[in-house]
């Protein structure tokens, strides 16, 4: 029988790689499971962003709850995020299960094992937000099938193979309790391997409920063998990652995945600055209904991301892979909640006894992640397109441009109040609304009526009392500066947020700043500051975008060129997705005029005019008196000493001397590159600058 599944999975893999198969045709008329696998095999393959593909031979092993029983149509899930055999109608099956008598959580029905949770049993508290599982409240229990272990196989050693699962099992934060941790002490290490509670910080026993005790019958675990796991620096930032530990379930390391020979041996493109799919995975439906995140962006479309098991930039972070292949050295906090976990194990061949089943390439997972353009995408995308400048003597500079412009995330921007009387400009009157908004359940500062998010702060009165003021959240309007390679370079059409370039005086750059660490949600060792803005909602990117539209944000390096008068260096090169236009892309360059700005800093420049929200006042930024009602607003590049910064006055002046680095009341206009293929933003019409006449 081995033989005949042998020389089937021969034929299956003769169709998809013959110069590897042929060269193992001899070994596989042998009788042993060591010789239906083999280490992955990589050619060169210039379609994919690596250059390269990636097949690895699969073997099965072990059981683990992967497909849900459902009685009717099955919504949980959408459906680009879900692959054949995820899910089974099956009424009959279902009203069994739900009659079922339950040991604890697992029953058998006809000799299979299924598993049952409820919404308490997951761990994302995000179970209600897009891109996670569809909990009904009328639905208590869901029930899930044991199904087998799919395994790729990395590498071979002496009759035992590295195996690496095919699809993300489960989702477990890295570690349940806020704070410094490594792999030795984390929660994830115990719940893997089913220790007991003295192995993690936390105190928790895993022991009958861990992956190790849940997936593999006694005998196989007998078959997983105890490994050195090594725990090396983190090589970018050289955070510590605690003492090697023994272990026979464990989530692969950033040498293991990238920069190393070792990395490239197990099927990864070695480099970190590349969209890998080879490191793209998706997760079972069971890991979703745990709380495991899926992507909607097109061409990642149902990718999920995952943690490795190295420390990111502080030992309170860790490393993982996100939908598109990507490294985030930085990492994430330890605790978040909706990471897919990717175990890795190896085992003695002749011990396990594993089933063949069948290769996986690296460029299987590019099946389906591609969702046909509606024409109102393609209408919406291309009417996207880079300013349009004309002559205009009118104007001191000589010119008039109009912008694309576009819809893209929320945030709080006109305030709502009760006097008509006392209504500030870009506010808005609505005695019923407002009397909703003092009668509303606050959460947190934030509230929703009618569909719509609305904020609460408060401002002291001239009697030092505490007043509530309301701000509803808007979409955010972005003008477009210059569209290239699918994605679009955005700068805000308006003043939307006031904050220092750098919380306290001294000498700093963009990169080191608290500005760019808040904008971008980085903790306290990305700035001078040592201030921590990487818990969720306490960031501008976290406030204004969903993480569905962060997704389609990409990361851009963003060139810090020093200061074009002074000479004074701006800092190094940086990797960001919120950012502040700097003093060469305002003026000087050929790009300054391919985004609609002058070349002349010396003239008043219509184009770097802004209007501030309602809510950037209250936050203090500085207006002009009079008709215009314009702001002032800081770059990023530095002025003429380092405790300065290049700022845009309300006419459309460059003061390339700076301002100082604490100023509280200049604005900010944000800018930021969109993946325009996403499709999570919307095409808002126009803008000529100057206006037309009416």
């Amino acid at each position: 029988m081995k033989k005949r599944i042998a020389a089937v999975f021969l034929i299956l893999c003769l169709s998809v790689m013959p110069a590897r198969v042929f060269a193992l045709a001899e070994a596989l008329a042998e009788d042993g499971y060591e010789n239906w696998i083999w280490e992955p095999y990589v050619e060169k393959d210039d379609s994919l962003s690596t250059g390269q593909v990636t097949t690895w031979s699969c073997i099965t092993f072990g059981s683990y709850p992967q497909t849900e029983i459902v009685a009717e149509a099955f919504t949980a899930v959408d459906d680009y995020a879900v692959q054949e055999e995820d899910y089974l109608v099956d009424p009959e099956l279902y009203q069994k299960l739900d009659k079922a008598e339950w040991n604890g959580s697992q029953t058998e029905i006809s000799g299979i094992r299924y598993l049952r949770i409820s919404r308490e049993d997951a761990v994302s508290n995000a179970a209600d937000s897009v891109q996670h599982y569809r909990w009904e409240e009328k639905t208590k229990w869901h029930y899930f099938r044991f199904d087998p272990v799919r395994w790729r196989v990395i590498g071979l050693k002496d009759g035992a193979a590295c195996l690496m699962a095919d699809r993300l099992m489960d989702c477990q934060p890295y570690n349940v309790e806020e704070g410094a941790v490594s792999w030795e002490s984390s929660t994830v290490r115990s719940w893997l391997n089913s220790y007991p509670a003295e192995e993690n910080n936390a105190g928790i026993d895993y022991r009958g409920k861990g992956f190790l005790d849940t997936a593999f019958t006694a005998a196989e675990q007998k078959a997983i063998l105890r490994t050195r796991v090594e725990n090396r620096p983190n090589e970018l930032y050289g955070t510590d990652c605690g003492n090697d530990t023994e272990d026979r379930v464990f989530l692969l390391s950033n040498s293991e995945v990238f920069s190393s020979d070792t990395a490239a041996r197990n099927g990864f493109y070695a480099g970190s600055g590349y969209d890998d799919p080879a490191k793209r995975f998706r997760s079972t439906t069971y890991a979703k209904c745990k709380g495991s995140w899926w992507s909607s962006v097109n061409g990642y479309m149902g990718n999920s991301f995952w943690f490795m098991r190295t420390s990111g930039y502080t030992p309170e972070s860790v490393t993982y892979i996100c939908d598109f292949g990507y490294i985030y050295q930085r990492g994430t906090i330890s605790t978040c909640e909706d990471a897919g976990i990717l175990p890795a194990i190896w085992i003695d061949l002749n011990l396990a006894q594993p089933e063949p089943s069948g290769i996986v390439t690296s460029s299987d997972i590019l099946e389906g992640a591609f969702r046909d353009e509606t024409e109102e995408d393609l209408r919406k995308r291309d009417l996207i397109r880079n300013p349009v400048v004309c002559s205009d003597p009118n104007e001191p500079d000589g010119k008039k441009v109009s912008y694309s412009l576009v819809r893209f995330g929320n945030y709080p921007q006109t305030e709502i109040v009760s006097d008509p009387s006392g209504a500030a400009a870009g506010s808005i009157a609505d005695r019923e609304l407002y009397g909703k908004l003092e009668a509303a359940d606050w959460d947190s500062g934030e509230c929703e009526l009618d569909n719509q998010r609305y904020i609460r702060v408060f401002s002291s009165d001239e009697n030092g009392d505490q007043l509530a003021r309301y701000f509803i959240c808007e979409p955010l309007v972005w003008r477009v500066l210059e569209v290239r390679d699918g994605t679009a370079l955005l700068l805000s059409n308006a003043a939307v947020e006031c904050e220092p370039f750098q919380a306290d005086l001294r000498e700093v750059s963009w990169e080191n700043c608290t500005l760019r660490s808040w904008l971008n949600g980085y903790g306290a060792q990305a700035n001078a500051s040592e201030k921590d803005y990487s818990a969720k909602g306490d960031n501008f990117l976290d406030l204004a975008f969903s993480d569905e539209e962060q997704e389609a944000i990409v990361e851009t390096a963003v060139r810090n060129e020093a200061n074009y008068y002074f000479g004074m260096d701006s800092g190094t090169q940086t990797e960001d997705r919120i950012f502040l236009p700097a003093e060469s892309e305002l003026f000087i360059y050929d790009s300054s005029e391919i985004h609609g700005f002058s070349r002349r800093d010396e003239v008043p420049d219509r184009a770097k005019q802004f209007l501030p929200t309602s809510y950037a006042l209250w936050k203090g930024v500085w207006k002009e008196s009079g008709e215009r009602g314009n702001v002032f607003w800081i770059t990023r590049t530095t002025g003429y000493t380092h405790a300065n910064v290049v700022y845009v006055d309300e006419s459309g002046y460059m003061y390339n001397r700076g301002i100082l680095v604490t100023c509280k009341d200049a604005a900010i206009i944000p800018a930021l590159v969109l993946d325009l293929n996403s499709f999570v933003y919307e095409y808002a019409d126009t803008c000529t600058i100057p206006p037309s006449a009416a």
